[in-house]
């Protein structure tokens, strides 16, 4: 019998930086750390376009990640179900999402460098401005998976996965 691992859905406005970004930086420390923990990305509002930006996947190949390319994807009711925690990247995107949240789920939602031992307390939208934000954008990301990773660990959720994928 398969136990549950811990799920994680990182949110940002149009799933088309930030949260692709963080998605793909937090498998990888998970990966490294080997926990048996979930992670997807979404966002607040549909924008009409279907990949993550170029910009985006760019920065993490620079920094040395792979990300694979998952198409955008809108905050549902049923992820407030299915994940244990659920990430905003900014105070915008947290409110959005206290909106439309359940009440019975609203304890699951959290910035997403609420962990991180950092002055910076929201990740800034890199959304149409330079490679070189992008970059910085990345490494702000970078550092809040590290204390989420962390944290999880800290809590006891260390399960090794052998079938983590993705």
């Amino acid at each position: 019998m398969k136990v549950k691992g811990l799920s994680v859905l990182v949110v940002c406005t149009g799933n088309l930086c930030r949260s692709p970004m963080a998605e793909i930086i937090l498998r990888d420390k998970i990966r490294q750390k080997r926990l048996n923990i979930q992670v997807r990305s979404a966002g607040t509002l549909k924008t009409g376009k279907t990949m993550p930006d170029d910009k985006a996947l760019q920065a993490l190949q620079d920094y040395g990640y792979h990300p694979m390319v998952n198409p955008v994807q809108q905050v549902t009711q049923q992820d407030f179900i299915e994940h244990d925690f659920i990430y905003a990247m900014d105070r915008t995107n947290l409110a959005d999402l206290l909106d439309i949240c359940p009440a019975e789920h609203k304890n699951k939602l959290a910035l997403f460098l609420s962990k991180a031992n950092r002055q910076e307390k929201e990740v800034p939208d890199p959304y149409r401005r330079s490679s070189e934000f992008f970059q910085r954008t990345a490494l702000l990301i970078e550092s809040g998976a590290v204390a989420l990773v962390d944290s999880w660990q800290e809590q006891g959720i260390n399960a090794c996965n052998e079938n983590l994928s993705q």
